[in-house]
């Protein structure tokens, strides 16, 4: 057999075995994302965190989740997977976007793309704002001291 033909027949074989995975659906995205498969997928990733709160985008390419000790972890599809990421506050800016319902996130310290993430609506938004920006603070106990707006 000449070169020729046999690179004819390895291109061909090369070609049929791309057309093949197209056609079977392996190339396409996965179109059906929910916070049960964002909180297995981040589980696995690191499982040693207590999720508190799962808010995905409109769109379902992204999730923000609210963990236990004040840290935020971040999910973002990269073809058919998730690449998950723990965020610690302040480490990301954090715009809200004028004319919609989603901020635009720019990670300082990571290779996580960053960009404009919407959401169903705007109290999802300034919450998952409020996470990333590390405003929120964990409820404690109450000490209730004499002297204090108590009449004791």
């Amino acid at each position: 057999m000449s070169l020729g033909v046999l690179v004819v027949v390895v291109a061909f074989g090369v070609l049929l075995v791309i057309g093949a995975v197209h056609y079977s659906g392996g190339s396409r995205r996965k179109e059906t994302r929910d916070t049960g498969e964002a909180i297995i997928e981040f589980a696995r990733a690191y499982p040693g965190e207590a999720i508190r709160s799962v808010t995905m985008t409109a769109d379902g390419n992204a999730c923000f989740l609210r963990l236990a000790d004040g840290k935020v972890g971040f999910l973002q599809t990269m073809g058919r997977h998730y690449v998950a990421r723990l965020i610690l506050p302040g480490s990301v800016m954090v715009e809200p976007l004028e004319d919609k319902a989603g901020l635009k996130v720019i990670f300082h310290d990571s290779t996580l793309k960053g960009g404009e993430f919407l959401f169903v609506n705007q109290e999802e938004a300034a919450e998952v704002s409020l996470w990333l920006c590390g405003s929120f603070v964990l409820a404690g106990p109450q000490s209730d001291e004499p002297g204090e707006g108590n009449n004791a």
